[in-house]
């Protein structure tokens, strides 16, 4: 599968003109046997891209110059001219998700048949299915972020390790300080990671009580042991330092989370604790 690059992304918005020419592309149903799926390869979970990959069992070669991807959740768009023979992915920007269910999204195309370049523009619109989920679990992620850091001020503090070798916690302070625009929605529980584990005194999902976002700044305590010591695993590590961040709410899907923002020297700190925790020094 060849990858496409990013060549126009963003809200939907402009002349649909610029991408075909000077005359206004037909309208046509949308082609038999062209299906369109959404979704993300692994290294986009971190960029926070996605793609539409068109699937053209029509028979005959289209040429696309323009994809509109829209949903009561996000809109986004790509431009550039692409064959689609027997099938192609468009990556595109993903813009910041709002709450709601499901990763299915509307799918606006405007193609001819490839190989006539005075051949005629048609614009057809049809389903792209989120079909492993990925894309509906980066809008949750969005969603809980945007829910809980309108709900509160939250600030990460200064890291600190409490005792020696094996005896020793990473500590990471957190304060939430309710803005009360959302009274309704609740803290509900950190959840460790490939690297790090979270020690009994932690909020730890879901066995955590949900703190509402209501009243006084309330300091809550990420406290962290190791979840193993060899060392090739921290040589291997990509997303050992995502801890996951549990936000309830009325329009917050069950489950939904994401990162715990950390600045590189609080990263830092955080694996310069497993050398001394491990006995490697």
């Amino acid at each position: 599968m060849r990858r496409i690059a990013v060549l126009a992304a963003g809200l939907l918005g402009g002349s649909t003109l610029a991408a075909c020419g000077t005359s206004e592309p037909r309208e046509t149903a949308w082609p038999d046997e062209l299906t369109a799926y959404l979704d993300q390869t692994r290294l986009q979970r971190n960029t926070g891209e996605a793609f539409v990959r068109l699937v053209n069992d029509t028979g005959t070669s289209i040429e696309v110059s323009r994809v509109e991807v829209s949903s009561d959740r996000f809109r986004a768009r790509w431009t550039g001219s692409e064959p689609v023979d027997p099938e192609m992915d468009f990556d595109f920007d993903m813009p910041r998700g709002k709450c709601g269910e499901g990763g299915d999204a509307d799918l606006t195309l405007i193609w001819r048949e490839a190989g006539d370049e005075a051949g005629e523009w048609r614009t057809s619109t049809g389903k792209a299915e989120d079909r492993y989920a990925n894309v509906d679990r980066l809008l949750d992620r969005d969603c809980a972020e945007r829910s809980l850091t309108e709900a509160a001020d939250i600030t990460v503090g200064e890291p600190q390790v409490e005792g020696e070798g094996k005896q020793s916690v990473f500590v990471l302070p957190v304060t939430f300080a309710p803005t009360e625009a959302l009274p309704d929605v609740t803290f509900d529980g950190w959840e460790g990671t490939v690297l790090f584990q979270l020690a009994a005194e932690t909020p730890t999902w879901p066995r955590a009580t949900p703190l509402p976002m209501t009243g006084e700044p309330t300091t809550l305590e990420l406290r962290v042991l190791p979840a193993r010591c060899d060392p090739h695993a921290l040589a291997d590590d990509k997303v050992g330092s995502l801890f996951r961040v549990h936000v309830g709410g009325p329009d917050v899907p069950d489950g939904a989370n994401y990162f715990l923002p950390l600045s590189k020297a609080q990263k830092t700190a955080l694996y310069d604790f497993l050398p001394g925790y491990c006995g490697w020094e």
